[in-house]
């Protein structure tokens, strides 16, 4: 795990990026969805394995530069969404601007949650400075003093969910923090301090890095953040092949690398997402070699972490058909605002 700077120095393109891409199919009848909650080695609570901060990051410094890249041409640059992604999952192979993310300029306000949030965020220092500047604005407001606009003109709020108080407060684009145990609360629902002043529908996008692996209850999950997304929005699952063995849940280890790929899209699909499809950023052979896999890396041989993003968007009609979930009552509490 490295203990980096949390937004070291990034690739710059003057165009976007091609990223080899693909659609995950909607997977077919005999596959069903998995019974929640899914089974795990160590099945004692999180609060606990989650109680002290790590201020690490989980994913190496190439990956996390390839990522931050891929944020900057997804949700900030201008001229992306000509090209977003459809219903059936198709695109044209390089990173796809929502429409309702990708252009601040085009919306008053645009709000992404960092899901299994911690204190960074790996988004890039353009997106830092607009979250930045938008909560000092917020404070100004507070205070009664008219604040004045960036720039670009552009108001973007980043919501934070994780476990762990002092990750969240450490992490300084963050506009709203909660605290939730997703595994002991997996629906997700608005305090009352943001629903009160935030539209039905309040997300753009979702981003979740290399956490889906760790959630018992995925779909429970995914299908009510797709309640709280704007039509046209999407979720951002973000994979790479670390993990704290006893936390995973489910098959995950029994599974190589693209078919946990695949499972998760199926997770997309099976909670109400469409247009699902996979976005590889892997280190390329011209900027460190083809790597030697993942046992070639944990003995040192060389080659960045892998990583790809399992992505998928709200449909304008609401989604698509949701696959079954063991939600319950009881699940919509268990959730605190700092």
């Amino acid at each position: 795990m490295s203990t980096t700077s949390p937004n070291s120095s990034a690739p710059s393109y003057a165009s976007p990026p091609t990223y080899p891409t693909r659609p995950i199919p909607p997977p077919p009848s005999s596959i069903q969805p998995p019974k929640q909650p899914l089974p795990r080695m160590d099945e004692t609570g999180d609060s606990a394995f989650y109680s002290q901060p790590r201020f690490v990051t989980h994913i190496d410094e190439g990956a996390i530069s390839r990522l931050r890249e891929y944020y900057r041409w997804t949700f900030w640059e201008e001229g992306q969404n000509h090209d977003r992604m459809d219903e059936k999952g198709e695109s044209g192979g390089v990173p796809q601007g929502d429409v309702s993310v990708g252009s601040g300029k085009k919306r008053g306000k645009t709000r992404i949650l960092d899901l299994c949030a911690s204190w960074v965020s790996h988004f890039p220092a353009c997106m830092e400075k607009a979250a930045m500047a938008t909560i000092q604005a917020k404070t100004r407001s507070e205070e009664g003093v008219k604040a004045e606009q960036d720039g670009e003109g552009r108001e973007f709020e980043v919501w934070g969910l994780g476990m762990n108080q002092a990750e969240l407060d450490a992490n300084p684009i963050l506009t709203h923090r909660i605290i939730q145990d997703l595994n002991t609360h997996p629906h997700i629902t608005l305090p009352s301090s943001l629903s009160s002043t935030s539209p039905t529908t309040p997300l753009n996008a979702t981003t979740c890095v290399v956490s889906i692996d760790y959630l018992t209850s995925p779909l429970s999950i995914l299908s009510s953040l797709l309640s709280l997304t704007a039509p046209g929005g999407s979720m951002h699952l973000v994979l790479s092949n670390r993990c704290f063995p006893t936390k995973v849940a489910g098959e995950w280890l029994r599974l190589s690398e693209m078919e946990r790929v695949e499972l998760v899209g199926r997770y997309l699909w099976w909670s109400g997402w469409v247009g699902v499809e996979v976005v590889d950023l892997c280190e390329k052979k011209e900027e460190g070699g083809e790597g030697k896999g993942w046992i070639g890396r944990m003995l040192g041989g060389g080659g960045g972490d892998p990583l790809w993003v399992v992505r998928g968007v709200k449909g304008e009609g609401g989604g698509g058909e949701k696959a079954g979930d063991d939600r319950e009552e009881g699940n919509r509490v268990g959730r605190t605002e700092l």
